[in-house]
């Protein structure tokens, strides 16, 4: 039995089957994607928003907490968890060590970018070489990894984990992190976030240019089972762009967004919030 059983592959489960790994933990990581598209929607991120007060390798002057704290406020229009963002905003302005420790480079923004230069560090190679990096420093710590291993559901003892199910088979461990990801992929559910206008559903605008692998199976099943909820599901970062761009589109530019929005083929603009 592993003492952890990571549910993900991108981002937030690669930095937990890596501290768990250095704690001496033995991890499992199950990964739903193949091989070639692993990361989930981490692939497409570019950079890291820090906080620092005074410059640093590849950030000038200075982004304090407060700052950063009333720019979140600005995006979310205040739908925001004070507590668990102000936690998320200080480990920034330390993190970068730990992820260098990892194989992650930075970068600072390409010339002209003034704007960005003082608040974002930039992953040298994209989110590609951040994914990668990380998974080369798990297999090289000992963590097992899995692809195409997509968990259908999760097997419970009240409150306590007990085992993960992909199929017939069945997984124990004596922890379990599941970080499988939103549901940016699953069309329906983002028709029932976003409902309708005019007689027209949202959602339908939306140009999916993320992993086609976050369906929020994992997620609806803990909602289900009574797990707490926090946070917006109408919340996102769009964009617009061509209308007659591919339904899934990829790889056209290391932006971090969930879902874009454009025209629908009537002309009719979605306006996305």
């Amino acid at each position: 039995m592993f003492d952890v059983l990571v549910i993900g592959g991108g981002n937030a489960a690669l930095c937990a089957a890596l501290m768990a790994r250095e704690a001496g933990a033995s991890v499992l990581l199950l990964e739903s994607a193949p091989r070639e598209w692993r990361g989930g929607n981490s692939q497409h991120t570019r950079n890291l928003r820090c906080m620092h007060d005074a410059p640093q390798d590849v950030l000038i002057d200075a982004y304090p907490e407060e700052e950063y704290w009333q720019d979140l406020l600005k995006v979310t229009g205040g739908l925001t968890d004070e507590k668990l963002a102000r936690t998320a905003i200080r480990a920034s302005s330390t993190c970068r060590s730990w992820m260098r420790k990892h194989g992650v480079r930075f970068q600072p923004p390409l010339s002209g970018a003034l704007h960005v230069a003082r608040t974002n560090a930039f992953f040298m190679g994209g989110g590609k070489a951040l994914v990668n990096a990380y998974y080369r420093s798990a297999e090289s710590s000992g963590v097992q990894i899995r692809y195409d291993a997509t968990v259908d559901s999760i097997e419970l003892d009240g409150d306590r984990f007990v085992a993960a199910r992909l199929g017939n088979e069945r997984i124990e461990a004596r922890t379990c992190v599941l970080a499988a990801g939103g549901f940016e992929s699953n069309r329906e559910w983002l028709r029932e976030a976003w409902g309708q206008v005019n007689g027209e559903w949202v959602a339908d605008n939306f140009l999916i240019r993320g992993t086609r692998f976050n369906m929020g199976v994992l997620l609806k099943y803990m909602i289900d089972a009574g797990a707490d909820v926090i946070g917006d599901p109408s919340q996102s970062h769009c964009v617009a762009i061509d209308a007659g761009a591919a339904l899934r589109w990829r790889h056209l530019h290391p932006r971090r967004l969930r879902f874009t929005g454009g025209c629908a083929q009537s002309e009719r603009r979605a306006v996305l919030r």
